[in-house]
């Protein structure tokens, strides 16, 4: 019993001390470059969507034509639900 706490405390420490070393790095990294990388995403939102108007207004104007689709798929499948209910309803009653 004792040396399967053993192993399972070794790769513990195995796996967490280089991971908590790549995490730290990657933090101060991203502290330090910070504007570096805000720009590189934003320069990159206008120069990939159509007239160079950027990400965030692309799907500003689209989000209303997505709810429709998600609303109108939500109406279908409650119409099916119901539909099933009622059928199930209905072969009760005959027998």
């Amino acid at each position: 019993m004792r040396k399967v706490q053993f192993v399972a405390v070794l790769w513990t420490m195995i796996l967490a001390i280089p991971l908590t070393a790549l995490a730290l790095s990657l933090v101060a990294y991203t502290t330090e470059h910070l504007t570096q990388i805000s720009t590189m995403i934003a320069n990159f939102s206008l120069q990939t969507t159509a007239g160079g108007r950027g990400w965030v207004l692309e799907f500003a104007q689209r989000w209303p034509e997505v709810a429709g689709m998600v609303i109108g798929q939500l109406v279908i499948l409650i119409i099916l639900l119901v539909a099933r209910r009622s059928a199930k309803a209905d072969e009760k009653s005959e027998t």
